[in-house]
């Protein structure tokens, strides 16, 4: 997915091009394109292309307000472009709708985008908790459980012993039976790991599992700069989970 600048044709007639930078951004996603733009509190609307297929997606204050793709519209409509994996993005000039149509925040949007996504392409560890054997895939979802968002998957929080999230900073977002010992450990590794990789010219790794006496840790950085660390429970079916991390 790439974005670039809005073509003449969306400028209204006979008014000055917008000032600023206009960029190209090749491999980004529809997920990155909304955590951009609603972290920036912009108020914009943007077009995106994939093949024959044409939306849109309204910003404002932080927050996708409005969405419309095909004959969807809302919730719907948002969800449906998520799932689309080519094309590009771009402001554009479109009339705002009388009342919004999206009540959830952006964060429970690409959650709800990657649980779609994940019953799609292949079982997740949803479905791996004990005694779930023989359940559909979107059953997996009703069960109880966490969700938590990691590098576009969703996963169940109760499927890992420790669940550690830490900002670009090292600062700690989200903690799970971690202490702050393994926060400092963890932020550590991530660094030592980026000054390795910085030496032998490579780019930065994006997740690594780290193998233990005692057990065994899976560390994934984010696009955004954030950490993740997970130290799975004896059950958890390790495999699927590098399958999903790419590692």
């Amino acid at each position: 997915m790439s974005s670039k600048a809005p073509a003449p044709r969306d400028s209204p007639s006979g008014s000055a091009r917008p000032s600023g930078f206009q960029a190209q951004i090749k491999g980004a996603t529809i997920g990155d394109l909304v955590q951009m733009e609603c972290l920036a509190g912009s108020r914009r609307v943007v077009r995106v292309t994939s093949g024959s297929n044409i939306g849109f997606l309204y910003f404002r204050g932080g927050a996708i307000v409005h969405a419309v793709a095909r004959t969807l519209s809302g919730e719907a409509a948002a969800l449906d472009m998520l799932s689309w994996n080519e094309g590009s993005f771009e402001p554009a000039e479109r009339e705002w709708p009388a009342k919004d149509t999206i009540a959830c925040n952006w964060q429970t949007l690409l959650i709800r985008a990657a649980q779609l996504r994940d019953e799609r392409m292949a079982p997740s560890l949803l479905a791996l908790r004990p005694g779930a054997a023989g359940r559909q895939v979107g059953e997996s979802i009703e069960i109880e459980a966490t969700p938590i968002l990691v590098a576009g998957h969703v996963l169940r929080s109760e499927d890992f012993e420790v669940v550690l999230r830490l900002d670009p900073g090292g600062g700690i977002m989200e903690n799970q039976g971690a202490t702050q010992d393994f926060a400092d450990i963890v932020a550590y590794a991530c660094r030592l790991t980026e000054l390795v990789g910085n030496q032998l010219g490579v780019e930065r790794f994006r997740a690594m599992e780290c193998i233990f006496k005692s057990g065994r840790c899976f560390v994934v950085l984010e696009r955004n700069g954030e950490v993740i660390a997970l130290r799975p429970r004896p059950s958890t079916e390790v495999s699927v989970l590098r399958e999903l991390l790419g590692i």
